[in-house]
């Protein structure tokens, strides 16, 4: 046997040897992106396996990991959050911030325990697949309803309109992510559409502000250029969920090459840049809503 045989044949058993397999092996329920050929963790029925699956390297651990400490981090915070604000800080900014924070945290945990046991069980991987849409639509109704709570503060009535309007739109996108048939991948470019329009749907108190405030002072209010900034970073996430980018652009057909990994199956794929992607928007956000902050302090020493 010469060199490139036995290189050849090392990159075709060396999944199964690690207990891990091609897109082509997998159980019907299992295969959702046919653009990562390799590397899979196969229906384990047992949540200890699935728990093991954390100690090696497979085509979602990045998934796991970019949720999963940013989510314990987000939880040390929280909890430093509540023992040691100060308590003469207003109870609707600290309620603000603790928001954001819950709904950060909800959205990263439920992301990375459904990457982690989606191997288990078509019940267990449908449940978690609906829940990890489920933090995402609390993510951005809380981010949503913290922005507005210190934009609106001094008009009341059109603050508390717009925190019903969007815990109805969050209440809406609830009952279509726990639909069964919107977790299929069928409906993934309908899933990027209902979230990206929600998402969108920031402009409203944008443009409430605008015709409220005057364009100047509702921009400095909103902190707008980082939540424009934020909303980049989840529309061009979205799409490249939608698109499968990038490992679309590196595939190799089934039917020539069944048993070559793809270029991007544990690094670099498509989920694993959304996920980075949430991330920096998470982190537009809270700036937007630290500066959104200084901006009421300065006007009540203003007023004052």
């Amino acid at each position: 046997m010469n060199k490139m045989e036995s290189k050849k044949q090392y990159v075709i058993y060396l999944p199964q040897r690690n207990n891990l397999y091609f897109y082509h092996e997998l159980d019907l329920w299992q295969q959702d992106n046919h653009f990562i050929r390799s590397a899979y963790v196969k229906h384990t029925s047992s949540y200890k396996k699935c728990l093991e699956s954390m100690t090696y390297l497979h085509n979602e651990t990045v998934n796991i990991y970019s949720h999963l400490m940013p989510a314990a981090l987000t939880a040390i915070i929280l909890f430093l959050y509540v023992i040691y604000w100060s308590a003469s800080t207003p109870a609707w900014i600290r309620l603000s911030y603790f928001l954001f924070g819950i709904g950060a945290y909800t959205c990263l945990t439920l992301s990375a325990l459904f990457h982690l046991f989606k191997s288990h069980s078509p019940r267990v991987c449908g449940f978690g697949n609906q829940c990890d849409y489920f933090g995402i639509v609390v993510m951005i109704t809380f981010s949503l309803i913290s922005v507005v709570m210190f934009v609106f503060e001094e008009v009341p009535q059109w603050r508390n309109s717009l925190v019903v309007i969007f815990m109805t739109l969050g209440s809406v996108c609830t009952i279509m992510t726990f639909d069964k048939k919107f977790s299929t991948p069928l409906y993934r470019p309908l899933r990027s559409f209902v979230f990206v329009i929600y998402g969108l749907s920031g402009v409203i108190p944008v443009i409430i502000a605008a015709n409220v405030f005057g364009k100047i002072d509702a921009f400095h209010r909103l902190s707008a250029q980082w939540l424009i900034l934020e909303g980049l970073f989840y529309i061009v996430g979205a799409f490249l969920y939608a698109a499968r980018i990038p490992e679309r652009f590196c595939h190799t057909e089934e039917t020539r090459c069944k048993k070559v990994p793809g270029k991007f199956d544990i690094f670099g794929h498509l989920h694993q840049i959304f996920h980075i992607m949430v991330l920096i928007a998470a982190a537009c956000h809270l700036k937007a809503l630290s500066n959104c902050h200084v901006h009421w302090q300065s006007r009540k020493s203003y007023d004052t």
